[in-house]
Protein backbone atom coordinates (compact mmCIF):
# COMPACT_ATOMS: atom_id res chain seq x y z
CA UNK A 1 0.00 0.00 0.00
CA UNK A 2 1.11 3.28 -1.07
CA UNK A 3 1.48 6.31 1.57
CA UNK A 4 2.62 9.80 1.62
CA UNK A 5 6.27 10.23 3.55
CA UNK A 6 4.25 12.38 5.92
CA UNK A 7 1.83 9.68 6.86
CA UNK A 8 4.63 7.30 8.07
CA UNK A 9 6.86 9.64 9.69
CA UNK A 10 7.35 13.02 11.54
CA UNK A 11 10.12 15.45 9.25
CA UNK A 12 11.70 18.29 10.68
CA UNK A 13 14.50 20.43 9.33
CA UNK A 14 18.02 21.05 10.80
CA UNK A 15 19.07 23.72 13.54
CA UNK A 16 18.63 26.91 12.24
CA UNK A 17 21.77 28.56 12.97
CA UNK A 18 22.41 32.33 11.76
CA UNK A 19 25.76 32.10 10.94
CA UNK A 20 28.89 30.09 10.33
CA UNK A 21 29.37 27.84 13.21
CA UNK A 22 32.68 26.84 15.14
CA UNK A 23 33.88 24.48 17.33
CA UNK A 24 32.87 24.79 21.30
CA UNK A 25 35.41 23.91 23.80
CA UNK A 26 33.92 21.70 26.34
CA UNK A 27 31.61 20.90 23.68
CA UNK A 28 28.90 18.17 24.26
CA UNK A 29 26.47 17.97 21.27
CA UNK A 30 27.54 16.84 18.00
CA UNK A 31 26.72 19.00 14.61
CA UNK A 32 25.78 16.66 11.64
CA UNK A 33 26.85 18.03 8.77
CA UNK A 34 25.92 16.77 4.80
CA UNK A 35 29.44 15.87 4.53
CA UNK A 36 28.51 13.16 7.64
CA UNK A 37 26.09 11.55 5.16
CA UNK A 38 26.36 9.18 2.38
CA UNK A 39 24.24 6.53 1.36
CA UNK A 40 26.83 3.69 1.01
CA UNK A 41 28.32 3.66 4.53
CA UNK A 42 25.31 5.94 6.60
CA UNK A 43 26.26 8.17 9.20
CA UNK A 44 30.15 8.43 9.20
CA UNK A 45 30.00 11.68 11.78
CA UNK A 46 33.05 12.88 13.17
CA UNK A 47 32.90 14.67 16.04
CA UNK A 48 34.62 17.68 14.94
CA UNK A 49 32.11 19.81 15.69
CA UNK A 50 30.84 20.06 18.86
CA UNK A 51 29.03 22.94 20.44
CA UNK A 52 27.71 23.04 24.45
CA UNK A 53 24.30 22.10 24.86
CA UNK A 54 23.99 24.02 28.30
CA UNK A 55 20.18 25.09 29.14
CA UNK A 56 19.21 22.51 27.04
CA UNK A 57 19.04 24.94 24.11
CA UNK A 58 19.32 21.91 21.43
CA UNK A 59 17.35 18.95 23.37
CA UNK A 60 14.29 19.57 21.13
CA UNK A 61 16.64 19.06 18.06
CA UNK A 62 18.49 16.29 19.30
CA UNK A 63 18.57 12.86 17.32
CA UNK A 64 17.83 9.63 18.22
CA UNK A 65 18.69 5.88 17.13
CA UNK A 66 16.44 5.23 14.59
CA UNK A 67 16.25 8.64 13.12
CA UNK A 68 16.76 8.57 9.02
CA UNK A 69 18.88 11.52 8.34
CA UNK A 70 17.88 12.85 4.51
CA UNK A 71 20.84 15.27 2.70
CA UNK A 72 17.85 18.22 1.16
CA UNK A 73 20.92 20.75 -0.59
CA UNK A 74 22.98 19.45 -3.28
CA UNK A 75 23.03 17.52 -6.39
CA UNK A 76 23.20 14.03 -4.55
CA UNK A 77 19.91 13.23 -1.74
CA UNK A 78 21.15 10.65 0.06
CA UNK A 79 19.80 8.99 3.45
CA UNK A 80 21.57 7.73 6.97
CA UNK A 81 19.66 5.97 9.35
CA UNK A 82 20.75 6.92 13.20
CA UNK A 83 21.96 3.91 14.67
CA UNK A 84 23.79 4.72 17.09
CA UNK A 85 23.57 6.33 20.32
CA UNK A 86 24.72 9.49 19.01
CA UNK A 87 24.52 13.18 21.33
CA UNK A 88 24.00 15.55 18.45
CA UNK A 89 21.96 17.68 15.98
CA UNK A 90 21.03 18.23 12.36
CA UNK A 91 22.81 21.09 10.58
CA UNK A 92 20.81 23.32 7.84
CA UNK A 93 20.68 21.66 4.37
CA UNK A 94 19.52 18.43 6.38
CA UNK A 95 16.11 16.77 7.06
CA UNK A 96 15.14 14.49 10.26
CA UNK A 97 12.73 11.62 9.88
CA UNK A 98 11.04 10.25 12.45
CA UNK A 99 9.22 6.75 11.52
CA UNK A 100 5.81 5.67 12.69
CA UNK A 101 7.79 2.34 14.00
CA UNK A 102 4.26 0.44 13.94
CA UNK A 103 4.11 1.35 10.36
CA UNK A 104 7.91 1.37 8.75
CA UNK A 105 11.28 0.50 10.03
CA UNK A 106 13.58 2.96 10.05
CA UNK A 107 16.08 0.75 8.20
CA UNK A 108 13.44 0.44 5.16
CA UNK A 109 13.21 3.99 5.22
CA UNK A 110 16.95 4.87 4.54
CA UNK A 111 16.91 2.43 2.07
CA UNK A 112 14.22 2.95 0.19
CA UNK A 113 15.25 6.93 0.27
CA UNK A 114 18.39 5.42 -1.41
CA UNK A 115 17.26 3.63 -3.95
CA UNK A 116 18.38 4.44 -7.42
CA UNK A 117 14.74 4.97 -8.40
CA UNK A 118 13.70 6.51 -5.78
CA UNK A 119 16.95 8.82 -5.92
CA UNK A 120 14.94 9.94 -9.56
CA UNK A 121 12.05 11.01 -7.86
CA UNK A 122 13.37 12.78 -5.35
CA UNK A 123 15.65 15.03 -8.25
CA UNK A 124 12.12 15.69 -9.96
CA UNK A 125 10.80 17.08 -7.28
CA UNK A 126 14.26 19.09 -5.98
CA UNK A 127 13.86 23.06 -6.86
CA UNK A 128 16.88 25.08 -8.03
CA UNK A 129 19.48 24.66 -10.82
CA UNK A 130 22.61 25.93 -8.95
CA UNK A 131 22.41 24.23 -5.21
CA UNK A 132 18.87 21.54 -5.57
CA UNK A 133 16.82 21.59 -2.81
CA UNK A 134 14.37 19.36 -1.55
CA UNK A 135 11.69 21.56 1.11
CA UNK A 136 10.06 19.96 4.02
CA UNK A 137 6.68 19.93 2.28
CA UNK A 138 8.13 18.33 -1.42
CA UNK A 139 9.78 15.68 0.74
CA UNK A 140 6.82 14.74 2.86
CA UNK A 141 4.38 14.54 -0.75
CA UNK A 142 6.99 11.77 -1.60
CA UNK A 143 4.84 8.77 -2.39
CA UNK A 144 6.55 5.26 -0.98
CA UNK A 145 4.80 1.66 -0.42
CA UNK A 146 4.74 0.83 3.19
CA UNK A 147 5.17 -3.49 2.80
CA UNK A 148 3.96 -5.30 5.95
CA UNK A 149 6.90 -5.15 8.36
CA UNK A 150 7.89 -9.07 7.07
CA UNK A 151 8.77 -8.07 4.30
CA UNK A 152 10.67 -4.58 4.69
CA UNK A 153 12.84 -6.78 7.06
CA UNK A 154 13.70 -9.11 4.33
CA UNK A 155 14.25 -6.59 1.90
CA UNK A 156 16.72 -5.06 4.95
CA UNK A 157 18.28 -8.20 4.78
CA UNK A 158 18.63 -8.51 1.81
CA UNK A 159 20.07 -4.84 1.27
CA UNK A 160 22.87 -5.31 4.69
CA UNK A 161 23.68 -8.72 2.62
CA UNK A 162 24.72 -6.81 -0.47
CA UNK A 163 26.32 -3.88 1.18
CA UNK A 164 28.29 -6.61 3.06
CA UNK A 165 29.28 -8.29 -0.20
CA UNK A 166 30.38 -5.39 -1.61
CA UNK A 167 32.74 -4.57 1.38
CA UNK A 168 34.24 -8.10 1.25
CA UNK A 169 35.30 -7.27 -2.52
CA UNK A 170 36.78 -4.69 -1.56
CA UNK A 171 39.06 -6.46 1.07
CA UNK A 172 39.32 -8.88 -1.21
CA UNK A 173 41.01 -6.94 -4.03
CA UNK A 174 42.96 -5.36 -1.28
CA UNK A 175 44.56 -8.71 -0.48
CA UNK A 176 44.89 -9.88 -4.03
CA UNK A 177 47.07 -6.38 -4.40
CA UNK A 178 49.00 -6.75 -1.44
CA UNK A 179 49.96 -10.59 -2.32
CA UNK A 180 51.00 -9.83 -6.33
CA UNK A 181 52.99 -6.65 -4.85
CA UNK A 182 55.20 -8.94 -2.25
CA UNK A 183 55.22 -11.79 -4.56
CA UNK A 184 56.61 -9.12 -7.36
CA UNK A 185 59.03 -7.51 -4.68
CA UNK A 186 60.90 -10.94 -4.00
CA UNK A 187 61.48 -11.42 -7.44
CA UNK A 188 62.88 -8.07 -7.82
CA UNK A 189 64.63 -9.01 -3.91
CA UNK A 190 66.00 -11.65 -5.33
CA UNK A 191 67.32 -10.33 -8.69
CA UNK A 192 69.08 -7.71 -6.95
CA UNK A 193 70.80 -9.73 -4.50
CA UNK A 194 72.18 -11.91 -7.41
CA UNK A 195 73.59 -8.67 -8.41
CA UNK A 196 75.92 -7.85 -5.35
Amino acid sequence: MWHRLRDVTEITTGYPFRGKVYPEEGGDVMVVQIKDIDAESGLTADRTLQLRGEGGKYDRYLLAAGDVVFQSRGSRHPAALVDMTLHGIAALGLHVLKPNRRRIRPEFLAWYLNHPNTQVEIKDIAKGSYVPFVSKGALEELRLPVPPMQIQDRIVAIADLRQRERQLAVQLEQLRQHLVDSATWQEVAREKSKGN
